[in-house]
């Protein structure tokens, strides 16, 4: 007998801690974007005040601190940050001020600007949300305008460390060890030889310090003893302005596509990366075809972003997702309350009287055929109203998250026979695994409120419409027929199969919205309402979610005390069971002689094992420290 459990990742146990990386839209402008952040193909709004804190200015890698050198953008745009004009010091001699304290938040200098690293491919702007709407637009240029004046046929390179180590504190198995040791060498470059033709690579070797080995024989392999692989975020070559207003980009690029933080439901072009926690929702490159055309010189008031996708890539799952999947008593996530009702009974009644039928299970996933008929395509629509940045888009293709459809269970040990099987399982499930195709239609938008400080407000959501699919879950083959699930009703009917609906053909909304404010120069705070996480896949099987946090600021940047959190609605858990969270605190430290950058923080799972933070596929309670290195 198997129960199939749904996929619960430990990516949604990390508070939203966003990874800063600045780089170029289609157009040649340089923008600040977070890691989360949506980018579009229209020009961002102009950069708020150096005396302003962004949403950009406070979340980042940490506060690096790097010279005033240019930064290279997937753009291949060089922009230098200009100095803020030295404040009046109208304070009393010996007199100390709040920014000879805590520094001067949002100035940017040689050593307060944090260095940046976008993952190259990146494509388009975004909206920063907190911007100075203030401020005089500066005249909008073209791609190849732009490539031009900029790098004057210059290759330009980029080069970071990242070191990284994970100790598992709690609910992990086993506990209270080094989980996770990451290596990563990110190196990027793009050449332009003119004005209409860019090449943009990156490599990024990584090495796990955590050793695999098991058995003797893999102490005589170098794949178990060094766990090394190579990542790319970009390997494409641009070609801007074939037309007016008409860029194209061929190759491995990424595409983030909405306005919210973290969590964007309009975004599906590329797989997420949830691997590494603090890194969440990291997007995966894929191979893509992408064209940007905005007719108009001012490239935001109108602009159109067409993507084809010709191979689906899947997402990078946490080692912990395939608890979900493996615990026969995990809550399964079907549609049908009759069909959840038997399950129920088999999980909470039939197994802890019987353990002997308990299956051992195994997953396989069945990845769609390499056919141009499962090839994905996107469109997107966008522009700025007054002070509102609004886009509408649709996207067909894949769920990048596998669901489970179909079990075969075999006896592979006679209950009777001696002696029992060395393993404790008489049984074993085969599991089938799908990445149903989907439709999604987006709408997000993001603005400023002046009357409220600038204070920033974004919202999205994507009206998403399944290919249904049934289940079915064969039960242990027993004498008389299989098992009775239906106890109650006063009859003996046993059944050998529990069949029923995986996937509604039935539209379902994902949302989110939120809004972000800072306070001075050194408080920062947002807060974001979720409706649907990102595996939650399927009409009545979203939940509620809040989340938030903030960031104080001192020294300039160069020490950022911040704290996250995340809770879910009490109704997405089990009756009785309440709410579960997490909180995630960390310490983001820049040395002041630069390049280099610390993070010690932790991710503390809240709920019991029943919750949605609680269950055993969220993963255990961690500690980590980075160390990043910037050139």
């Amino acid at each position: 007998m198997l129960t199939v459990a749904p996929i619960l990742l430990s990516w949604a146990a990390a508070a939203p801690v966003p990874l800063q990386r600045d780089y170029a839209g289609p157009n040649g402008v340089e923008f600040a974007a977070r890691q989360d952040e949506p980018t579009t193909t229209t020009p961002a709004k102009p950069p708020a005040k150096k005396d302003d804190l962004s949403m950009d200015d406070v979340f980042g890698t940490g506060p690096s601190t790097s010279e005033a050198a240019p930064t290279t953008t997937a753009g291949a745009t060089t922009t230098t940050t200009a100095t803020a004009a030295a404040p009046v010091d109208d304070k009393k001699p010996g007199e100390l001020s709040m920014d000879d304290i805590f520094g001067g938040g949002g100035t940017v200098g040689p050593t307060q600007a944090p260095e940046v690293t976008p993952p190259a491919g990146t494509t388009g702007p975004t909206v920063t949300k907190q911007a100075d709407v203030g401020a005089k637009k500066p005249p909008t240029q073209s791609a190849s305008e732009k490539i031009a004046t900029s790098t004057n046929g210059k290759l330009q390179t980029r080069f970071r460390i990242v070191s990284s180590v994970y100790y598992d504190v709690a609910r992990g198995t086993p506990r209270n060890q080094i989980s996770r040791n990451e290596n990563r060498l990110e190196f990027y470059f793009a050449y332009t030889p003119n004005k209409h033709v860019q090449v943009v690579g990156d490599a990024e070797p990584v090495l796990m310090g955590v050793s695999q080995a098991q058995e003797l024989d893999d102490l005589a392999s170098q794949v178990y003893l060094q766990r090394f692989h190579m990542e790319s975020d970009a390997a494409y070559v641009a070609l801007t302005d074939l037309a007016p207003g008409l860029d194209i980009k061929v190759g491995r690029q990424i595409v983030v596509w909405g306005t919210a933080d973290k969590f964007n439901p309009t975004n599906n072009i590329n797989a997420d990366d949830l691997e590494d926690r603090p890194l969440f929702t990291e997007p995966i490159a894929n191979q893509m075809v992408v064209i940007d055309y905005a007719p108009l010189r001012d490239r935001d008031k109108l602009y159109f972003q067409g993507v084809y996708i010709p191979l689906f890539f899947p997402a990078l799952l946490p080692p912990s997702a395939a608890l979900g999947l493996k615990d026969p008593f995990a809550e399964a996530p079907f549609v049908n309350q009759t069909e959840i009702a038997k399950l129920t009974y088999l999980q909470e009644q039939y197994l802890p009287k019987n353990p002997k039928f308990v299956p051992q299970v195994f997953g396989h996933v069945q990845m769609p055929d390499k056919t141009f008929a499962n090839g994905q395509f996107a469109f997107k629509l966008g522009s700025r109203l007054g002070e509102v940045d609004i886009s509408a888009s649709y996207y067909y293709g894949r769920h990048d998250i596998p669901l489970p459809v179909e079990a075969r269970t075999t006896m592979t040990h006679a209950i009777n026979e001696d002696p029992p099987p060395s393993d404790g399982y008489y049984f074993r499930s085969d599991v089938r695994l799908i990445y149903p195709k989907m439709q999604v239609i987006g709408l997000d938008f993001a603005t400023q409120v002046p009357f409220l400080g600038n204070m920033g407000l974004w919202g999205e959501g994507a009206l998403i419409i399944p290919e249904a699919s049934q289940f079915s879950i064969d039960l242990p083959p027993l004498p008389g027929g299989g098992v009775d699930v239906t106890p109650n009703d006063g009859m003996n009917n046993p059944e050998a199969m529990i069949q029923g609906v995986a996937i509604k053909k039935q539209p379902f909304l994902k949302a989110t919205a939120g809004f972000d404010y800072t306070f001075g120069k050194h408080v920062y705070v947002q807060a974001q309402y979720l409706h649907g996480m990102i595996n939650e896949f399927g009409a009545g099987h979203l939940g509620h979610y809040l989340l938030g946090g903030t960031d104080l600021i001192f020294f300039g940047r160069k020490l950022v005390f911040r704290a996250f959190g995340m809770v879910d609605f009490p109704s997405n858990n089990p009756k009785g069971k309440g709410p579960s969270g997490v909180i995630a605190p960390a310490l983001l430290f820049a040395p002041p002689w630069g390049y280099v950058n610390f993070e010690l923080g932790s991710f503390a799972l809240l709920g019991g094992d029943k919750t949605y933070f609680g269950q055993k596929a969220t993963g255990s309670s961690i500690l980590y420290l980075k160390v990043i290195g910037s050139f």
